[in-house]
């Protein structure tokens, strides 16, 4: 990882003595997403890219996630200055997808199937107040139909998406809008995963809630079911297969987490599409047509209307 801006580091090194850690000692993890992190030996800082009020929303929210979620301690949060900050007890535990290699089959079910419980207790959170913290939309799933079809227009005109494709997904996300008010909505985190988990050898914990929303109870199956098939060594996700059956059960169960994968590739296709056209900005050229046709979002939406995707595993 390369060297630190000066100002990030003095607001980092600054927020973590307030909280008795030193920065020298805190462990930086590559796999933030969305945030700067310190793990420092009793606390974790994460530090917003784009300050927006998600962490002071997830702070608010983990005061009312039940117990069984086992979701850190929050010892506190804020923006000074621009900088969008929350500071958390840290668990003893490392990340699970981390750890997952050196699991074995049996620690990687219980694994599983903690997760799943730990999320099946948020799901019990109340909504009304979940919404009134502002959990109300996520990035990763464009949950109204109209802006649904937006993206997918929008990427059409571009001419990433061609229009054969576009009318086979435009199939899958009316399936699956046309079942959405078959499933009760509850809160879900969105963005569930081994990378969002701490393990403990014995539990599975779910961490990093700030883009959780009130959305259909099984939204939280798909990108579960996702990242469990790209884990290494053997595939998991028929272990939650059989945890869930209750929820893949359900009429429209399937029309739903079909529509659920399009819409979180359509949002995985244009973030890629956006870094490409900055990127093509600063080179003054403009997007490879022949390396877009490789990217992985587009890959995964291809098959996905071909039934081909991890998604034929499941449904």
């Amino acid at each position: 990882m390369g060297p630190e801006p000066s100002s990030l580091y003095e607001d980092a090194r600054r927020l973590l003595s307030r909280f008795g850690a030193d920065i020298e000692c805190a462990e930086r993890p590559e796999n933030g997403a969305s945030n700067e992190v310190w793990l420092a030996d009793q606390v974790v800082l994460r530090v917003s890219r784009s300050p927006d009020g998600s962490l002071e929303r997830e702070a608010a929210l983990a005061a009312i996630l039940p117990l069984e979620v086992g979701y850190p301690a929050v010892l506190g949060c804020g923006t000074d200055g621009g900088v969008e900050w929350m500071v958390t007890e840290r668990l003893p535990g490392i990340n699970l997808e981390r750890a997952w290699r050196d699991l074995d089959s049996s620690a990687r079910i219980d694994a599983v199937h903690d997760l799943w419980s730990r999320l099946h207790a948020a799901h019990r959170t109340d909504v009304d107040a979940a919404r009134r913290i502002g959990c109300t939309s996520t990035p990763f799933y464009a949950l109204e139909k109209k802006n649904a079809r937006n993206l997918l227009d929008s990427l059409t005109e571009q001419q990433v998406v061609d229009p054969a494709l576009r009318r086979r997904l435009r199939d899958i996300l009316d399936q699956m809008f046309g079942e959405l008010s078959r499933v009760p909505v509850v809160l879900t985190h969105t963005d569930a995963g081994p990378n969002n988990t701490v393990w403990t050898a014995t539990q599975a914990v779910p961490i990093d809630f700030e883009f959780a929303c009130v959305a259909p109870a099984d939204l939280e199956l798909e990108n579960l079911f996702r990242t469990l098939s790209w884990q290494p060594g053997w595939d998991a996700s028929p272990y939650l297969r059989d945890r869930v059956g209750e929820l893949l059960t359900k009429p429209g169960a399937h029309a739903r987490l079909r529509g659920y994968a399009v819409l979180r590739d359509l949002w995985a296709l244009r973030l890629w599409l956006r870094k490409a056209q900055l990127d093509s900005e600063v080179n003054g050229r403009g997007v490879d047509a022949d390396d877009l046709q490789t990217w992985a979002p587009l890959l995964h939406l291809r098959a996905h209307a071909d039934r081909t995707s991890w998604l034929a595993k499941i449904c």
